[in-house]
C-alpha cells in the first residue's frame, strides 16, 4: 500500500525482494518441520528395533513391510 500513496516509490525490485525473503522464510519454516519430523519417525523406529526382537513375547511395533528386507532386484 505504500507504493501507492507515493509514487516516487516505484522500485519494482523493493516489493521483489521482500516477496522473496517471505518466501524463503515460509519455506525454511516448513522444510524444518517436515525435517524434525523424519528424524523423529527414524529415531523411533531405530528405538523399537533396538528394544523388540520380533519374538511372540516382544514383538516389533512397526510395520511388517518395513521389517522386510529388499532383494537383489529392488522388490
Amino acid at each position: 500500500m505504500a507504493f501507492n500513496y507515493h509514487r516516487e516509490l516505484q522500485a519494482w525490485v523493493i516489493p521483489l525482494l521482500l516477496t522473496a525473503f517471505f518466501a524463503y522464510l515460509m519455506c525454511h519454516s516448513l522444510l524444518s518441520v517436515f525435517e524434525v519430523t523424519a528424524d523423529a519417525l527414524l529415531l523411533c523406529f531405530a528405538v523399537d528395533m533396538e528394544m523388540n526382537e520380533g519374538s511372540a513375547e516382544k514383538p516389533c511395533l512397526v510395520d511388517q513391510e518395513l521389517l522386510v528386507k529388499p532383494t537383489e532386484n529392488g522388490k
